[in-house]
């Protein structure tokens, strides 16, 4: 646990919310809701952001399914965001059971034609800052967005 709360000592950033979804495919579209709901409620998120926040935590729970030991286990993820009168800023994470192949999640290249490999691609377009840390005894991949 010492690992996820580094992550989260930006003094400008506040814990907002986290949610256990069960590692199942339909919980992609239950992630995307929940995270739209709980940032629409603390802050006036502007739209291109929210599509970004969407799609990356689409993604990164897509992979915590598709690639560790959450598939058919958990899945957390955690949300916070900074407060009104600053720019904004939003920080999302999933933290899995652990991969099951034992390395680390990395960006690859990949055909035009692929059906996946992109995942890691759109985060390290999309986020202002993103990366991986061991939470014990799983892996969390967080990513923060700035308006």
């Amino acid at each position: 646990m010492i690992l996820i709360q580094a992550r989260w000592r930006d003094p400008r950033l506040k814990f907002l919310s986290s949610r256990f979804l069960v590692g199942v495919p339909e919980s992609v579209k239950e992630a995307r809701e929940w995270v739209t709901e709980r940032l629409c409620e603390a802050r006036d998120i502007p739209a291109e952001l929210l599509d970004d926040v969407r799609l990356l935590t689409s993604e990164l729970v897509t992979n915590a399914i598709t690639h560790t030991h959450s598939r058919g286990g958990v899945v957390l993820v955690r949300l916070g965001v900074n407060q009104p009168g600053e720019p904004l800023l939003v920080h999302v994470e999933v933290v899995d059971a652990g991969p099951v192949e034992g390395s680390c999640p990395q960006v690859l290249s990949c055909a035009s034609d692929s059906e996946n490999g992109r995942g890691l691609f759109l985060l390290d377009h999309l986020a202002t800052r993103w990366g991986v840390a061991q939470a014990h005894p799983g892996t969390a991949i967080w990513a923060q967005l700035h308006a």
